[in-house]
C-alpha cells in the first residue's frame, strides 16, 4: 500500500527493474526470436530465395541524444539493420546485402521511452491464449446471440456472431 490516504491503491515494488529486464531481454533474445519467425520467400518457380540472416542483426547508435529528442519532438531510437541474402538456386549464386528494417525505441535510465518527444512507458496487454472461445449472450431483444472468437498463435483474431436468423 502507498499510504493511509490512498486506501485501496497499491504499487508494484521494483517496477523499473521489471521494465529494464524486459527491455534488455527483448534486445538480447526477443528481437532475434521475432526475426527468426520471418519465413524464407521463394519465387513461384522456386528458383530464387530471399532470406534474413538474423544472427548478424545490428542496432546502430542513436543519432540524437535523449534531451534533443524531447526538445525537437523526435523519437529516441536505434536503427535496426539485418543482413539478407538473395539466392539463385540454379546458379548456386548469392547476393548478400544489409537492409534497414525499422527503428526500435530505446529505454532511458528512467525506464521510459521517448516517442515524438514525449516520455512513454510500456504496459503489456493481457492477451487471451490462442484457441477458440464461445459465448452466449442475451441481445437487446432478449434473444440469445452466439459469438465465437478464433485466436491464432500469431495474434490474428477472427470473431463470428450468429444472430436469431442463424446468419453468421
Amino acid at each position: 500500500m502507498l499510504g493511509d490516504g490512498n486506501a485501496g491503491m497499491s504499487t508494484i515494488l521494483g517496477l523499473n527493474q521489471i521494465q529494464f529486464e524486459g527491455f534488455y531481454w527483448f534486445i538480447d533474445q526477443g528481437l532475434t526470436e521475432e526475426l527468426y519467425k520471418f519465413p524464407k520467400i521463394e519465387d513461384t518457380n522456386q528458383e530464387i530465395e530471399f532470406q534474413l540472416f538474423v544472427e548478424t542483426y545490428q542496432l546502430v547508435e542513436p543519432l540524437l541524444k535523449e534531451r534533443d529528442a524531447v526538445y525537437e519532438s523526435f523519437t529516441y531510437s536505434s536503427e535496426l539493420y539485418v543482413s539478407t541474402g538473395l539466392i539463385w538456386k540454379s546458379r548456386g549464386d548469392m547476393h548478400e546485402q544489409t537492409i534497414f528494417i525499422g527503428n526500435i525505441p530505446l529505454m532511458n535510465s528512467l525506464g521510459t521511452s521517448i516517442v515524438n518527444g514525449i516520455y512513454r512507458i510500456v504496459i503489456n496487454q493481457i492477451l487471451q491464449s490462442p484457441g477458440i472461445y464461445y459465448r452466449s449472450e442475451l441481445g437487446h431483444n432478449r434473444i440469445s446471440v452466439y459469438t465465437s472468437a478464433i485466436i491464432s498463435d500469431w495474434g490474428g483474431r477472427l470473431e463470428l456472431e450468429i444472430d436469431r436468423k442463424a446468419r453468421i
